[in-house]
């Protein structure tokens, strides 16, 4: 498969904003595993972009699988620990795509184009995405680790009130609705705050503004 990374940069985002926003407008809708669904629809837009490596795309596939094949082994078992499994493995591959993306448009690209800045912007919903497996990881493991949050209702809700938590708390929103009470918690949710606004002024402002000035370069 020839590596297409407007494409693959594309249909991350919309892969990533599918997850994020598409879903939470329609959760409510009685159709059986929905989530499911959104999550291999994130899984597909993950591995799209490690296709021009194949070692990295075995990698992405693999964390991809256990990370999809987990959530659903829950559901056709009723086994919880799978649901830990799957957002464990779901932090790692969300994790692995955003490195190899941050790498790939920050360290490797010598000329910004659009397709850049869709790829940063999916980065930054990655990085939402990351923390909201390992705080999911968490409620599951150390019931109690967040106020506000009932560790024992269905993995649906929780993951979507932690997706909630950690878009609040990585665009340092704090509402206060939910808050983190175990210690790890804690620590994990200053470290999203503090990343989510340095990659935004640092990294993504450096990549817009290369972008607009070799936009005025070449109309000039």
């Amino acid at each position: 498969m020839k590596w297409d990374p407007s494409h693959a940069f594309a249909m991350l985002l919309v892969s990533q904003l599918a997850l994020h926003l598409v879903y939470p407008l329609v959760r409510q809708i009685p159709i059986a595993h929905l989530l499911g669904i959104f999550l291999i629809v994130a899984l597909y837009g993950g591995i799209r972009v490690t296709v021009r490596k194949p070692l990295k795309l075995w990698l992405s596939v693999i964390l991809g699988l256990c990370f999809v094949g987990f959530y659903w082994a829950a559901i056709l078992t009723g086994v919880r620990v799978f649901y830990l499994l799957g957002s464990l493995f779901g932090a790692v591959f969300f994790g692995f795509i955003a490195a190899m993306m941050m790498n790939y448009i920050f360290f490797y690209r010598s000329k910004v184009n659009v397709y850049l800045i869709y790829g940063a912007i999916s980065i930054y919903l990655l990085i939402g995405s990351v923390f909201t497996q390992i705080y999911i990881t968490l409620a599951l493991a150390f019931p109690g680790a967040f106020n506000g949050v009932d560790a024992g209702v269905g993995y649906d809700q929780l993951s979507s009130s932690l997706s909630y938590y950690s878009f609040v708390t990585l665009t340092t929103l704090g509402y206060g609705d939910i808050t983190p009470q175990l210690h790890y918690a804690r620590v994990l949710a200053y470290v999203e705050a503090v990343f989510g606004q340095l990659y935004l002024t640092i990294l993504v402002a450096r990549l817009v503004g290369t972008y607009i000035a070799q936009s005025q370069r070449d109309s000039s």
